[in-house]
């Protein structure tokens, strides 16, 4: 339920980038796949160059600031219970390692969004998108283009 209003308002409001497809109704990096055919294919057919630098965040999840996605929500206007609900959610999270039959100590989750959690796909796609928006476009042409 806190997972569908926050997706609803986000996308309501506008406040995910376009380029932004993963996790999203109606979207999918399918999208992505044939931007990047079109893209490729139309600078083939001009004899030009074409450049794609691609990224794949290693352990994405486990490098999630807490304190930026707080930071996001703050500046896309969410203020009271839905914030402080999240908030909460992020907070003084442990786990336990089990190794066979036993457990290991206690560890904190200082960094991360829990894995599992359907509101964690939306918090880690707020920080993606606060990256999206932090990326220039290098070139004047039309086919350039920011992909997530």
């Amino acid at each position: 339920m806190i997972n569908s209003r926050l997706v609803w308002y986000l996308e309501r409001n506008k406040l995910i980038s376009l380029m932004h497809c993963g996790f999203r109704k109606q979207r999918s990096t399918t999208d992505h796949l044939v931007r990047l055919e079109s893209f490729v294919r139309d600078f083939f057919a001009q004899r030009q160059h074409a450049v794609g630098v691609f990224f794949d965040p290693e352990k994405a999840y486990k490098s999630t600031w807490k304190f930026g996605i707080m930071r996001d929500l703050h500046n896309a206007g969410l203020r009271g219970t839905l914030p402080l609900f999240i908030e909460s959610f992020l907070k003084n999270r442990q786990f336990h390692v089990r190794l066979g039959f036993s457990y290991l100590e206690l560890f904190d989750q200082e960094m991360r969004v829990p894995q599992g959690s359907i509101l964690s796909v939306t918090l880690f796609g707020l920080m993606i998108n606060s990256m999206v928006k932090a990326i220039p476009l290098v070139s004047n042409t039309p086919y350039m283009s920011t992909i997530f």
